[in-house]
């Protein structure tokens, strides 16, 4: 966004409750950037920022030209993050005293990574109705961990040990989306639109750790290696038809297609002198598809002072993974309907009111699912769980919105629920003192929340925006309703600006 010239942009829509024809996963909202129709010659940035708190630094170029019916766009990014110090401590207190009654890892640990992403697009408007414009971007990131801790282990009736935990981690991750899109009005009502997108995704994971626990008895020695492929290819229609001079249908297909695969390998060895051994155990190769196949349709409709909208999607997944070694299949499939009705009215000239109702779904991330052990610290450990289903939830809301003027004033209600949140649960082993981490479909949630957002020019040269929220949620595991909890939670948020000269404006902020 640092690098996106503002002298296009015409005007900027936020739309906090996206209407059916988006995902029912992973959109709470919407920022929608609409540039200028005729712009034409061309213009470019380059653009550096620094911060030393994490010792990041960041560098970018950016350009657009637009002559005739063509335009290009092009957006390089370069940065990195110098070594930064941490200091982490993690205390396990077993409630059943047996192997240890304390245990404290305490140390050091210092993160450090680089990114480099860009893209490319072209457009050619053909004739005032039809748009085609193809676009690639690419990213890449990597990163470095290295940590050393202390392992002081204390017991009930003898002296406490002490070891030492080395650990240096390294990962790297390019990708590369290539796409296409193709825009269509018609003579006869430019209101109508159809459109068509292609989008291939190609990314890749490479993931290299390596540990040594010195302890008082046997020493630890651990590598853990990864490479994971995740491929994704979308295929989307929209079409969008004026049906009345205030009514419009709208309806559409998209196909979303996940390939991926991992191939991860442990070794293990308890003597300096000698050779790793394979960990079978933990060691695999694993493919993984998931099909995503969705439909949906809705209509707006507006009158005098208020307007409706109705939508509903429907939405199958098809989840295929394979564990090639250990020869375990992991096979899901199901279909989601997910309703989202909002009406709005206009009170008066400066007030209006919004209900809402959406209900949202959120899929299993392949990491979520791929039962890899992350076992480096060896009384902690974590896993991916093959049988993790979809979480959906509910959200009910209403809005009051006041504009008048240079002042704008919000305050949004909103309640949601639901049944299957998926969390992360941790067991402990008294018998081994092992603590197991791994996802659960496990949560019943319930949360309301109260939103304000308020924003003036006081005077010609000065600015003022608040927003701020309070939070009350409930969360309570559904196979024990004793491991329960609940609070509340706040932000806020205070922005100001003043203009001196036409040429030199002084900002703040403030945040809690």
């Amino acid at each position: 966004m640092r690098g996106f010239p503002g002298a296009v942009i015409s005007k900027i829509e936020v739309i906090t409750n996206p209407s059916a024809k988006y995902d029912g996963e992973g959109i709470g909202g919407l920022i929608n950037i609409i540039t200028k129709k005729k712009v034409v010659g061309y213009n470019g940035s380059l653009s550096t920022f620094s911060r030393t708190s994490d010792k990041l630094n960041n560098f970018s170029v950016n350009g657009n030209a637009k002559v005739g019916k063509f335009g290009l766009s092009l957006f390089l990014h370069s940065g990195f993050s110098d070594p930064v110090l941490q200091h982490n401590i993690n205390t396990t207190i077993p409630a059943t005293q047996n192997i240890y009654s304390k245990r404290t890892l305490d140390g050091d640990q210092y993160a450090s990574s680089n990114w480099n992403f860009g893209n490319a697009e072209l457009s050619w408007e053909v004739d005032s109705l039809n748009t085609i414009s193809l676009y690639t971007n690419i990213d890449s990131w990597s990163n470095k961990t290295v940590s050393d801790q202390t392992i002081t282990t204390e017991f009930a009736s003898s002296p406490s040990t002490l070891s030492f935990y080395t650990l240096n981690n390294k990962s790297n991750n390019p990708g590369v989306n290539v796409g296409s899109d193709y825009i269509k009005h018609f003579k006869k009502n430019k209101e109508r639109e159809f459109s068509l997108r292609f989008l291939g995704e190609f990314g890749k994971n490479d993931s290299k750790l390596n540990s040594f626990q010195d302890n008082p008895g046997t020493d630890r020695y651990l590598i853990n290696n990864s490479y994971a492929i995740n491929n994704q290819y979308t295929i989307q229609a929209d079409n969008s038809i004026p049906v009345s001079k205030n009514g419009k249908l709208e309806g559409g297909l998209k196909a979303i297609l996940r390939r991926a695969s991992s191939d991860f390998q442990s070794l293990i060895k308890y003597d300096e002198a000698a050779n790793y051994k394979m960990n079978t155990a933990n060691t695999d190769y694993f493919k993984y598809r998931q099909d995503v196949f969705s439909l949906y349709g809705m209509y707006n409709l507006k009158m005098k002072k208020s307007s409706f909208r109705l939508g509903a999607r429907i939405e199958y997944t098809n989840v295929n993974g394979n564990f090639v070694s250990s020869n375990t299949q992991v096979k899901h499939n199901y279909f989601t309907l997910l309703p989202n009705i909002q009406f709005t009215n206009r009170v008066s000239t400066v007030t209006t009111l919004v209900f809402a109702y959406t209900k949202r779904l959120q899929r299993p991330y392949i990491w979520d699912l791929n039962p890899f052990v992350y076992n480096n610290d060896s009384l902690n450990i974590s896993y991916g769980n093959p049988d993790l289903g979809p979480q959906t939830s509910h959200a009910l809301s209403a809005q009051l919105r006041y504009g008048k003027g240079n002042t704008f004033a919000g305050i949004n209600i909103e309640g949601s629920y639901s049944g299957n949140k998926i969390l992360l649960y941790s067991s402990f082993d008294p018998q081994t003192g092992i603590t197991k981490t791994t996802s659960l479909n496990i949560g019943k949630e319930f949360q309301s929340s109260l939103n304000l957002n308020f924003s003036t020019r006081i005077t010609p040269k000065w600015n003022l925006f608040v927003n701020g929220s309070l939070r009350y949620s409930t969360v309570t595991n559904n196979s024990d309703a004793s491991q329960s909890n609940s609070g509340f939670g706040c932000n806020f948020n205070l922005n100001t600006s003043y203009k001196i000269t036409d040429k030199f404006t002084v900002s703040s902020f403030l945040g809690l």
